[in-house]
């Protein structure tokens, strides 16, 4: 064999063993499928008119290798539409995929439509629907109500074929690729501690709350042990003395409070796998020090972790400060009394195009306490502008929670600009938490009618940023108990975003009790933005005063007399209550007086949003209660307290619980836990929620004085009543002696 077979032979050779190390190496591409909605906040769509279109921003993690992406939808057109000249376009960041006939026989379809793996980049992509419909070929009018075309978004699944990219062994990945809120699916994520201890869960909880913060509103369940879990990210905290256990002599030996970001071990959990011992798409990040205080300071570090940088593989944190945070700074909440800007809540200027643009909204949040009082009133100072060549019933609708309160004419033929247009509305229209101000345009062409050249291309308006939002002063003042408030902002328990109001009470030593806490303390982190570095984690019922206290785990570790005072007491025996038919709540109570109705009428109503409507009880004390496959989320009043809540996540065993807080992630579940109580059973992954008030109700908060003494009018019509009688009488008798007394000495003077 000549010199040159021999290179040539060993460079095939080559190509082959490095072919093989590849294929080895190579991630099998996993296929999923997402429903539309999970990804972003899509429903049913119509667009109306000749002309129309609808964008959303589809995300794409950082991590995902995608291979292929399939949208799929179902939609209905109009029958009036002409087959040869309406069309149905989608787009992917400008590029055109697919086109569909909307064909009147025909008016019902589905369309797939593939994603090409080279336009999807990481981040958020615009995916844009648009249609082009006509129903005739001259002399039409292009805002005609027969010319639209519904999308079921909400019916709307992409097919992802993805596999994982290797994780980059720098810690500034962790909130950008690792822990990123752009994906799609519900993350798994494990926490690694040396034992089911206080102290371990304390570190359980704070490590856990860190990964939910860094995936903002998106699900992530949780598991713990004392050992890692291949085939998804684990978080290993721990002393020296515990890391060993887990790492061999891979285990680092730090001199101070220290933080890693590695590959996890094998996906078989071998340390020799052909990928030479590690499984590069998954992250192991270690968090540790040489003693407790370094592992505390280490997670503080990891739990605000929240910009990309160091990009080192690892670091020693030398000092953590803290920010100060108060009540009710959780993320994204507004103050009271204060004013911003729609840029300050995240808003960004809009222009809307064509005769009927899709609407654009405003979300911001309100605490989930507040007590909203029908003669207060909020305000908006809007910035807009319009074109020119507008008809002059065209408008700007306002809708705030689905409920129109106030329009804008643009009625100006030559268009017009407003800045300072003054909108105020009353407060009952906000509710706590969440809240959406939407901006619907109807924005009408000048020239119409039979066979006119209509143009639509012209009409615009746009919503500037420096637009503001006043919110009033208001007070705090909620009535509990109330799972909802919990699922809001973590009310009461994390009124103080950091938790230091709460108290974490675990009284069994048990892993599947400490995953279940995790999983919940991690969704309350999640619901505030910060992370609960003031939770106090106890093994023994907390005894201060001033905190109130969740407490997790089997029915048989729960103390008796903490279960004493439960909506239903579900160890033996047993009292239940069972709701009775009722007649509805009446705005006047029978046998009101006159005086009553006067009084209500002048001053007005208190709008509770917390209250709930009469509901009568059968009560019964018996044997048999929850069943092993149930479990059961109560708050109620803290035993001993006045104003303290204690919620309670129980089951007759601790795995049953940890499921329950794992179905607690799913947004469906969270809706349907109000009341004071709410149980779960599963019917294969779906889990089934039958919530209940059962509890007398208490109050929690600070009045000022004048709301007070608004709220003792509404409330003891008849007792303000003889108040004010009694001190009109008082004041009456007052200025008699007063003027009996000058007449006297008027008298006295004369006579002398």
């Amino acid at each position: 064999m000549t010199g040159a077979a021999r290179v040539l032979l060993a460079v095939v050779v080559w190509q082959l063993l490095a072919l093989t190390a590849w294929a080895a190496s190579e991630v099998e591409p996993v296929r999923l499928r997402v429903p539309l909605p999970q990804l972003v906040p899509v429903s049913v769509h119509k667009l109306q008119g000749a002309y129309s279109g609808f964008d959303v921003s589809l995300p794409v993690p950082e991590r995902w290798d995608v291979r292929e992406a399939v949208l799929t939808f179902p939609y209905v057109n109009s029958t009036a539409l002409l087959r040869e000249n309406s069309r149905l376009v989608v787009e992917l960041n400008g590029h055109p995929l697919a086109q569909v006939v909307l064909d009147p026989l025909s008016p019902e379809g589905r369309v797939s439509v593939r994603l090409p793996a080279r336009l999807l980049t990481p981040g958020y992509n615009e995916l844009s629907f648009k249609v082009s419909q006509h129903y005739a070929l001259e002399c039409e009018d292009p805002t005609a109500p027969e010319l639209w075309t519904t999308l079921k978004l909400d019916e709307a699944v992409l097919d992802w074929t993805v596999s994982l990219k290797p994780v980059p062994l720098r810690l500034s990945a962790l909130p950008t690729v690792v822990f990123d809120p752009a994906n799609p699916r519900p993350e798994k994520v494990h926490i690694a501690v040396a034992s089911p201890s206080a102290k371990d869960a304390e570190r359980a909880v704070m490590a856990a709350s860190a990964a939910a913060l860094r995936f903002s509103y998106r699900p992530v369940e949780f598991s713990v042990s004392d050992r890692l879990e291949p085939g998804r990210d684990n978080v290993l905290v721990g002393t020296p003395d515990f890391l060993p256990r887990i790492l061999g002599d891979a285990a680092p030996k730090p001199d101070g409070a220290y933080l890693e970001v590695r590959h996890m071990p094998g996906l078989d959990g071998s340390e020799d796998d052909a990928r030479g011992g590690v499984d590069p798409t998954h992250a192991l990040i270690l968090v540790s020090g040489p003693d407790e205080a370094a592992v505390e300071k280490a997670l503080r570090a990891l739990a605000f972790l929240s910009f990309p940088f160091p990009d080192t593989a690892s670091t020693i944190v030398q000092e953590v400060r803290l920010p100060q945070v108060g009540p009710y700074e959780a993320r994204g909440m507004l103050r009271l009394d204060r004013t911003y800007t729609f840029q300050d809540l995240g808003f960004s200027s809009v222009t809307f195009r064509g005769y009927r643009p899709a609407p654009s909204v405003l979300r911001f949040r309100l605490p989930s306490d507040i007590l909203i009082k029908p003669h207060k009133y909020a305000a908006l100072s809007l910035h807009v502008a319009y074109s020119a060549g507008m008809r002059e019933d065209s408008v700007l609708t306002l809708f705030l929670n689905g409920k129109f309160f106030s329009s804008i004419p643009l009625s100006e033929k030559a268009g017009a600009s407003y800045e300072g247009y003054s909108i105020s509305f009353p407060t009952y229209l906000l509710r706590p938490g969440d809240n959406e101000l939407a901006f619907h345009a109807v924005l009408t062409p000048l020239i119409t009618g039979q066979c006119a050249q209509v143009q639509t291309q012209h009409l615009l308006l746009t919503v500037f940023d420096d637009s503001t939002l006043h919110v009033p002063g208001i007070s705090h003042w909620a009535e509990l108990p109330d799972l909802g408030l919990f699922f809001k902002d973590g009310f009461p328990f994390a009124r103080i975003p950091d938790g230091r109001e709460a108290a974490l009470y675990l009284p069994q030593a048990d892993f599947a009790a400490l995953e279940a806490a995790v999983n919940l303390v991690g969704l309350m982190s999640q619901k505030t933005g910060y992370p609960p570095v003031g939770l106090r984690v106890r093994d023994a019922l907390p005894k201060e005063p001033s905190v109130n206290v969740i407490a997790v785990g089997s029915l048989d570790a729960l103390p008796g007399d903490l279960l004493q005072s439960a909506p239903y007491h579900l160890v033996q025996p047993v009292r239940a209550s069972y709701p009775v038919a009722s007649p509805p709540r009446s705005e006047s109570p029978e046998g009101e007086g006159w005086i009553n109705r006067w009084l209500r009428r002048a001053l007005g109503r208190f709008s509770r949003p917390q209250e709930s409507p009469v509901v009568r009880f059968a009560r019964a004390d018996q044997t048999g209660g929850l069943s092993p496959d149930r479990a059961a989320l109560m708050e109620y009043r803290l035993p001993g307290t006045s104003d303290r809540t204690l919620l309670v996540l129980t089951a007759h065993d601790a795995k049953t619980v940890a499921r329950a807080a794992r179905s607690l992630w799913d947004f469906e579940t969270q809706g349907a836990c109000r009341g004071d109580l709410a149980l779960f059973d599963w019917e294969g992954p779906r889990t089934r929620v039958q919530s209940l008030r059962v509890s007398q109700t208490y109050r929690v908060g600070s009045l000022t004085p004048l709301t007070r003494l608004d709220f003792f009018v509404y409330t003891y019509p008849w007792a303000f009543a003889l108040s004010v009688l009694a001190a009109l009488a008082l004041v009456s008798y007052l200025v008699y002696r007063l003027l009996r007394r000058y007449r006297r000495r008027r008298l006295g003077e004369s006579e002398a």
